[in-house]
């Protein structure tokens, strides 16, 4: 039975505040796991624009280690999802042994002094365009339109309604600011969750990042899904985090 000490610490993606794991959050509670999903700066619904524009990356990493370290006794896993890779991998750095694992979930991972924007698209042209997009909007990220949802063929008609009717504006700054590490993410006990919404665990790593295919001591997992598993294959997602969270809660009892 895994210890109650343990507990797991839900961080959203790009766009999403706690909403996106609620439903993940309480299934591992009534499983006997003690998750907890947050909401970054910024990414509560009602801000005004300016006040979402001035948020930092160092904000979200600093919240989310002020959060793990009010309760300094006890140690946690960090679960992400996109965009909070680079902020849960950043804030484990500095956070040391307190983070028993963490799970990737389709993620960016930090890289020292470079910004998750250095890593997305697949083209030097597609990411000056990103950022010109981003600093033209007065430093925010926009999000998917619900147009654009109709291309993740794994959601259902109400799901991408739902998901384009609770995204926020992003902080730009989160994606364009450098991440800084004083030891590489390699080196954390990491599971990395690659992501298809067909096909298997071949396929699904095809357009995983380089360092969960490089880092020699990372668990690799896969989910049969699109970007958003925890609302198109819930079941499996939290099948598939309870198994990964009890790995690391069980390696540090």
């Amino acid at each position: 039975m895994t210890t109650p000490a343990t507990k797991a610490i839900l961080v959203p993606g790009a766009w999403m505040g706690r909403w996106i794991w609620q439903q993940s959050a309480e299934r591992l509670r009534n499983r006997g796991i003690d998750a907890e999903a947050i909401t970054l700066k910024g990414l509560a619904s009602g801000q005004s624009d300016a006040d979402i524009a001035e948020v930092r990356l160092d904000d979200h990493v600093n919240q989310l280690i002020e959060h793990v370290s009010s309760d300094s006794s006890r140690p946690v896993v960090l679960i992400s999802h996109s965009y909070s890779g680079v902020v849960t991998s950043s804030a484990a750095d500095r956070l040391k042994d307190h983070v028993v694992g963490l799970i990737h979930v389709g993620a960016f991972i930090a890289k020292d002094k470079r910004s998750l924007l250095d890593d997305w698209g697949g083209s030097d042209v597609q990411r000056a365009q990103e950022r010109a997009d981003i600093e033209a909007a007065g430093n925010l990220w926009h999000a998917p339109t619900r147009q654009m949802l109709d291309f993740e063929t794994d959601l259902s008609p109400s799901e991408r309604d739902h998901l384009a009717s609770r995204f926020t504006p992003h902080p730009g700054r989160t994606i364009l600011d450098q991440a800084h590490l004083s030891t590489p993410a390699e080196w954390q006990p990491s599971t990395y969750v690659a992501l298809t919404p067909s096909g298997g665990f071949d396929e699904a790593w095809k357009e995983a990042p380089p360092v969960a295919t490089s880092a020699a001591g990372w668990r690799r997992r896969h989910l049969v899904s699109g970007h958003w598993p925890m609302v198109s294959a819930l079941d499996a997602t939290v099948d598939l985090l309870e198994a990964e969270f009890r790995h690391y809660a069980s390696a540090k009892a």
